[in-house]
């Protein structure tokens, strides 16, 4: 076991190289681990294929081509004109953007918020000449602070909860308990991309030839018939407003975007090869390989293997300001290649070992741990829907660590602070 441990790290590591160098396609180094995986045994070949299916594949698919819709009918078009009137420029609208998209996280799957902006601003930048390769990534930004704003956001927040209510100490987590930290990082995020992460992502996409932008220029669509526009508009809003009250209509997140884009397609809003082409295949695949990667850790060992090491670490440390340091130091670059919510679940008891070991107050530990492993977005394989802007966006691997390593040094300085400040570490 401790054998395949120690291969399915060395794959890690020779895939985080390929990322960062890219000597082959993201999407060819993404689906060569989730291959390399099967073959050493760590995972069996549906685990390696199974998320190609996943519903998280079909909002991202579906979204696509609600998005290509609302462009195609001139939807995007009086949006995007809209927004610029209110925004001056690129900077100010990326800043709109992460604050808009992290409220929505907040009340919203992450995938759902993210498919849904990504698609409108795609549409958008088409049509109003503004740069996809600097208003893609704010999207991921925003999405990933704000689904802390409710407790509920993620599933890492309820998990988190009941952990701490079985300890039978009396403290529990309220529904707003990870707001004010979430909307700090948000406020932060938001600046950041404004300002220094603007210079950071790329002028132009990689993929200069494809999208929208390859013709360049505004678009007429005065020969597109207005019911046509009003549908595509209202398939989106009614899109978001079904994924927002998913519980109440009792149709899951991925059907409600399926009927969505069967709608647009069936009424002739977009042609069967218009839609094929507007869905991200690239960021799909990246994703959906890359989502074995902490089944194959977890059934190697490997998992076990870092987080006994991480306990040894963090066992000989006295200072409980130095321990929260080390726990964003070994989770946070963990979490920016495989899930949130594994890691989250995966370093729990650990943290919750030291605690009581140096007499650290638990909850205290559970909050840096939650965002410790919520600070994702230095790589396109993260989350997904970091996976997701990739194509449209246009970036390769070194356009997410440009801007994303400033900003999460940025966020576990702001996390530790306001954790070493907000809660009683002993």
């Amino acid at each position: 076991m401790e054998q395949m441990a120690v291969l399915v790290i060395l794959v890690i590591l020779a895939a985080i190289v390929l990322f960062v160098t890219e000597w082959l396609p993201l999407p060819v180094t993404a689906m060569g681990v989730a291959v390399c995986f099967y073959l050493i045994g760590a995972i069996d070949a549906s685990t390696a294929l199974k998320s190609f299916s996943s519903s998280t594949t079909m909002i991202i698919a579906a979204m696509a081509i609600i998005g290509e819709a609302v462009f195609r009918t001139g939807g995007a078009d009086k949006i995007g004109h809209l927004l610029t009137k209110v925004s001056k420029g690129e900077r100010q609208l990326m800043f709109a953007i992460v604050m808009f998209s992290g409220i929505m996280s907040g009340f919203l799957s992450n995938t759902g918020a993210a498919a849904l902006l990504i698609a409108l601003i795609l549409g958008m930048c088409a049509s109003t000449g503004m740069k996809r390769s600097k208003l893609m990534y704010p999207v991921i930004v925003g999405c990933c602070f704000g689904g802390g704003i409710t407790i509920v956001g993620t599933t890492s927040g309820p998990f988190l909860r009941e952990t701490l209510e079985n300890l039978g100490i009396g403290e529990t987590m309220s529904f707003f308990e990870f707001a004010p930290l979430s909307l700090l990082l948000l406020l932060v995020s938001a600046l950041y991309m404004a300002t220094i992460g603007y210079k950071l992502l790329p002028d132009q996409p990689a993929n200069e030839s494809s999208y929208h932008d390859s013709t360049g220029g505004e678009k007429d669509f005065s020969d597109i018939p207005k019911w046509k526009t009003t549908l595509s508009l209202c398939l989106m809003v009614g899109t978001f407003l079904g994924m927002i009250f998913e519980d109440q209509i009792g149709i899951p997140l991925h059907f409600i975007a399926i009927i969505g884009a069967m709608i647009a397609v069936g009424a002739r809003c977009i042609t069967v090869k218009e839609a094929s082409h507007a869905i991200p295949v690239s960021g799909i695949i990246i994703y959906a390989a890359m989502v074995p990667v902490a089944e194959a850790m977890t059934n190697s060992g490997a998992a076990d293997l870092i987080a006994d090491g991480a306990l040894k670490v963090l066992g000989n440390v006295g200072s409980p300001v130095l321990i929260l340091c080390l726990i964003f130091l070994i989770i946070t670059p963990l979490t920016n290649f495989m899930s949130n919510a594994a890691t989250i679940i995966l370093f729990t008891p650990i943290a919750l070992i030291v605690a009581e070991t140096l007499g650290i107050g638990p909850k205290a530990i559970l909050i840096a741990v939650r965002f410790a492993a919520s600070i994702a977005v230095a790589t396109p394989v993260a989350m997904p829907a970091n996976s997701m802007a990739v194509e449209p966006g246009g970036y390769r691997f070194i356009d997410y660590l440009k801007p994303g390593l400033p900003l999460t040094l940025i966020c576990v300085v702001v996390s530790i602070v306001y954790i070493a400040v907000a809660y009683p570490l002993s």
